[in-house]
């Protein structure tokens, strides 16, 4: 049963491994579901288990957190669709969003997801804190290899594999959505400018 404490529920769906986090009060937990590709449909029960961990039910979840992309257009879609599931549940629900590569760059400069073809999205985060975002084909990736380090995720081992950096950044996407929180952009209030269009007719 829910206390004072804040509950807040993260989601990545959008890059290579499908995971989910709980912080509650201080108390952070999280679960690995698989490939995005085989596992979406374990999505509700990782949910579950967290919740269950400290018997929590859906409308005790105060914020909602997610990835905007670039990444899987399915995962993406399944992130952005579960905070409507709980508004159901609990219309004060606050629901924050951030671009992936905008967090990916939280640490170092430059950071880059790969796509299912090889190729890669690339962000960098210029001097007034924009992330500039371009698609490099995998034709191009040794373009990247001057750079001075550049953050991949842990877990996407094409990205890994192809890009030649002396300091490769490995990241936990769920660990950095935690850690960074603050950085997410509220959209409780602008619903439109959170969900693409395609969602809102669901």
């Amino acid at each position: 049963m829910k206390d004072s404490k804040k509950v807040s529920l993260f989601l990545n769906t959008a890059t290579k491994v499908l995971e989910a986090g709980l912080l509650y009060g201080d108390q952070a937990l999280e679960v690995k579901l698989g490939n995005p590709k085989t596992a979406l449909e374990r999505t509700n029960l990782g949910i579950e288990m967290l919740l269950d961990s400290y018997d929590l039910k859906l409308a005790d979840v105060d914020a909602f957190y997610c990835l905007l992309g670039p990444g899987s257009n399915t995962g993406i879609r399944l992130g952005l669709t579960i905070p409507r599931t709980i508004y159901a549940f609990n219309p004060k629900i606050l629901c924050f969003g951030i671009p992936t590569l905008e967090l990916m760059t939280e640490e170092v400069p430059y950071a880059a997801i790969s796509d299912r073809n090889g190729n890669l999205y690339f962000g960098e985060r210029k001097e007034d804190k924009t992330v500039a975002l371009k698609r490099v084909d995998k034709k191009d990736i040794d373009s990247l290899s001057a750079l001075p380090s550049i953050a991949l995720e842990a877990d996407d081992t094409m990205a890994l594999d192809s890009v030649k950096v002396k300091d490769i950044h490995k990241v936990r996407i769920l660990d950095l959505m935690i850690a960074y929180r603050s950085k997410f952009k509220d959209f409780s209030a602008d619903e439109e400018n959170y969900l693409p269009e395609y969602l809102l007719k669901i």
